[in-house]
């Protein structure tokens, strides 16, 4: 399963679930009240502070690569789908796999009016040679 598809899927399952959260769990939106004159001013003494190289330790090469590196999700996601026990509506169930599907002939489901027909046997005639000599006869007087 792609990383993706797996990410999609559980977009899916958390819009489903959010209606059903508690509204206490819902996280406050808007912008920061005003600040102070004082607590700006300490926010820009901080800022020239941190751009300085006075008080900073060496940082280790191995950690910065292991914190840049991809890191495997599967831990979290297994949690997260093994936590949530609601039923998923077939409706997404569907979608996912309709994401899923390829363009490719081997991923396209087949339908049943497309199958190869057995061709039918040539059927023989129900009239006989003498049949026609009689209406030949009949027909034409001779």
């Amino acid at each position: 399963m792609s990383a993706a598809l797996l990410r999609r899927g559980l977009e899916l399952l958390a819009a489903s679930e959010a209606p059903r959260a508690a509204p206490g769990q819902a996280k406050a939106s808007g912008a920061p009240g005003k600040r102070t004159r004082r607590a700006r001013a300490k926010a820009s003494q901080a800022l020239k502070l941190r751009n300085s190289a006075k008080g900073k330790v060496p940082k280790s090469a191995l950690a910065e690569y292991q914190k840049r590196q991809c890191r495997d999700h599967l831990r979290t996601n297994l949690k997260f789908m093994t936590c949530v026990r609601s039923t998923v509506p077939e409706s997404v169930t569907q979608q996912i796999l309709q994401q899923n599907q390829g363009r490719k002939a081997c991923d396209r489901v087949v339908a049943k009016t497309q199958k190869k027909k057995k061709k039918k046997k040539a059927e023989g005639t129900v009239f006989t040679e003498e049949d026609f000599q009689k209406f030949q006869r009949e027909y034409f007087g001779s």
